[in-house]
């Protein structure tokens, strides 16, 4: 095997990037602890499931 077969392999291994308009972006937001703790219960899965179907106030 070549150098340059090894850097490709080595390149290549893991898990594949996401296309730049799946990625996520990192932000802060403020809420109470009761809050906090509601959110981390319902999960992630669930916070993008309301926010995909939430509508703008403006449509």
């Amino acid at each position: 095997m070549t150098k340059e077969e090894k850097e490709e392999l080595a390149r290549r291994r893991g898990r594949p990037s996401l296309p730049a308009e799946e990625k996520g972006v990192g932000s802060t937001i403020r809420l109470t602890p009761a809050r906090w703790a509601k959110l981390r219960a319902l999960g992630t899965d669930w916070l993008n499931r309301v926010i995909d179907k939430a509508k703008l106030p403006n449509e």
